[in-house]
């Protein structure tokens, strides 16, 4: 049992222990970028009910003069930028989170055939 522990088996084993938090790591990551890209967690409020609270159904008078249509259609345009910022951002996380999973998994493969005893060629036996 003492010839499995080996500075080379525990240069083994510490690789797939590192790729192998890597891959969850990146699984997480994935996880929560496609809620992100999902579920979006920015408002999403139209801004006609912003400063036109009667297309809501509400009866009140607005307490504010609202502002100029070429203002509003600005806005609505910048709004509309940030919400394809906030997607492309949240896609290039899924993305790389994806890449971190697909590279972590061979090195994890090759480091575990390396180290997992290998009984059948008897390189390691249950004697002491």
């Amino acid at each position: 049992m003492a010839a499995s522990w080996t500075i080379k088996n525990l240069y083994f084993y510490l690789v797939c222990l590192v790729t192998l938090f890597l891959f969850v790591v990146g699984t997480i990551s994935a996880v929560n970028n496609a809620t992100q890209i999902a579920f979006p967690d920015r408002p999403n409020v139209s801004i006609i009910h912003l400063y036109y609270p009667e297309y809501r159904g509400e009866n009140s008078e607005p307490a504010f003069d609202p502002p100029p249509l070429e203002e509003l259609e600005k806005m609505r345009a910048e709004q509309e930028q940030m919400n394809h910022y906030y997607r492309s951002y949240a896609v290039r996380n899924l993305l790389n989170s994806i890449a971190l999973m697909i590279i972590a998994t061979p090195f994890y493969v090759y480091h575990w055939n390396r180290v997992k005893p290998r009984r059948e060629k008897g390189e390691i036996t249950n004697e002491s």
